[in-house]
């Protein structure tokens, strides 16, 4: 009986947590979708993301909290228009779905200026330091036809389209990562419950070189939970700024996937561990400093 009440007070607890982010997330979702629809194509055609500033506008655009962002500079590395160094900086400015989320959770704002400012600091610095290291390396396989559906996708995020579609397609994200941050929180809760919180979160902070690496492996998984599930991990469970960092930096969203499926596989194994001992890098040098 206590086991089962024990279960309800986790899903009613998390339910109140969560549920007043939908507004949030709503307002959020509208401004990035109209924002893509409307103004998105100018912003693009101004960074000049295929010269010397390559680095820093693919960091810039991989800030945008879009996921298509990371594949539109794919598709451009895939067609040798940009260097590995833009590359690697849009993936480690990329953070999935983690800014909504952490802005969603109000009283968070101070620490989301922090995340931001280091995931600039760290896709820029980080792309010119590649393109150094690398020669301003190309991608060296033969053009692709590019058929990834995700790649595909990017015509339609880009294109102008009407308020309707524009609002339908705002709700549709807005529940469907709610639903993974009601599911994460739930998780979360379950293991806090059903075990000794003080003491395994005083475990996670008593590893911190440890968080870095198990953050900036799980940040490679291609799904929007993930960046999720280590924003409430920060948020909940004592995760170290700089495992959050490394973590959200690999979760470079559908660019890896369309890397290896349309590009070469070398190539794309190459970008995906420069990114990861960037990531790692950066972790370990924000926990020394934090």
């Amino acid at each position: 009986m206590h086991q089962h009440s024990g279960i309800i007070d986790i899903l009613v607890g998390s339910l109140a947590d969560t549920y007043l982010m939908i507004p949030i997330l709503f307002a959020l979702y509208f401004i990035l979708e109209y924002f893509s629809h409307t103004k998105q194509l100018d912003l693009i055609s101004r960074l000049k993301i295929s010269g010397p500033l390559g680095p820093l506008a693919g960091t810039l655009l991989g800030i945008i909290p879009q996921c298509g962002m990371s594949v539109f500079v794919t598709t451009l590395f895939l067609s040798r228009r940009v260097t590995l160094g833009t590359l690697v900086a849009t993936y480690l400015a990329t953070s999935d779905e983690a800014l909504p989320v952490l802005i969603a959770h109000r009283g968070q704002e101070e620490m989301i200026l922090y995340i931001i400012g280091l995931k600039l600091l760290i896709g820029v610095v980080s792309g010119y330091a590649i393109d150094l290291l690398f020669s301003n390396k190309h991608y060296g396989g033969a053009p692709p036809e590019v058929k990834s559906s995700h790649a595909v996708k990017i015509k339609v995020e880009l294109e102008r389209t009407k308020y309707k579609e524009i609002t339908q397609h705002t709700l549709k994200r807005t529940m469907r990562i709610f639903f993974w941050v009601l599911i994460v929180t739930i998780a979360i809760s379950s293991v806090l419950f059903y075990a000794d919180s003080d003491h395994l979160i005083k475990s996670i902070q008593d590893h911190p070189n440890i968080q870095v690496i198990a953050a900036a492996l799980f940040g490679l998984i291609p799904n929007c939970a993930a960046s999720i599930a280590i924003a409430e991990a920060f948020l909940h469970t004592g995760l170290s700024l700089g495992a959050t960092i490394a973590g959200l930096s690999t979760g470079a969203g559908f660019g890896p996937i369309v890397l290896f499926k349309d590009g070469k596989f070398s190539s794309a194994l190459q970008a995906l561990v420069v990114s990861l001992a960037a990531a790692l890098f950066w972790g370990y040098l924000i926990n020394y400093f934090f």
